[in-house]
């Protein structure tokens, strides 16, 4: 290993005493070895008993010494460049705002008469607004 583990439990909580909060977590960290094949029944048995007896986190070190982390550090997400999106949609703001100031706004006219008919007939009101069929229960 490269350096202290996670689950160390020597490195974490040095000759503190631990609970029983503690010898059930490293039992469980024990089974879930267990599952993945790196210990026998026989192992495990002896380790978990182990672990019970265990009175502080250093004698709980050795029960993982030659066991790998269950969870390894994921690696860092490589991070998304936004300035080609941001460039882009600031050169067609520009241009919008250029188009609104020397266009005259009557070609908007037709999109508001379909945007208000749109939302009238359209809508969420229309499927149950006063158009709907009435259910009696």
């Amino acid at each position: 290993m490269a350096g202290p583990r996670k689950n160390d439990y020597s490195v974490a909580m040095g000759e503190l005493r631990i609970g029983t909060a503690e010898r059930e977590r490293a039992a469980g960290e024990l089974g879930e070895h267990l599952a993945a094949g790196r210990l026998t029944t026989e192992e495990f048995d002896e380790r978990v008993q182990r672990a019970y007896q265990a009175r502080t986190a250093s004698d709980l070190a050795p029960l993982f010494a030659d066991l790998p982390d269950l969870n390894p550090p994921q690696p860092p997400r490589p991070r998304t460049n936004w300035w080609p999106a941001v460039a882009v949609l600031l050169v067609l703001a520009c241009i919008a705002w250029v188009a609104f100031l020397r266009v005259p706004p009557f070609f908007l006219f037709p999109f508001l008469w379909i945007f208000f008919i749109g939302r009238r007939f359209g809508g969420p009101r229309f499927r149950g607004g006063r158009f709907a069929p009435h259910r009696y229960y």
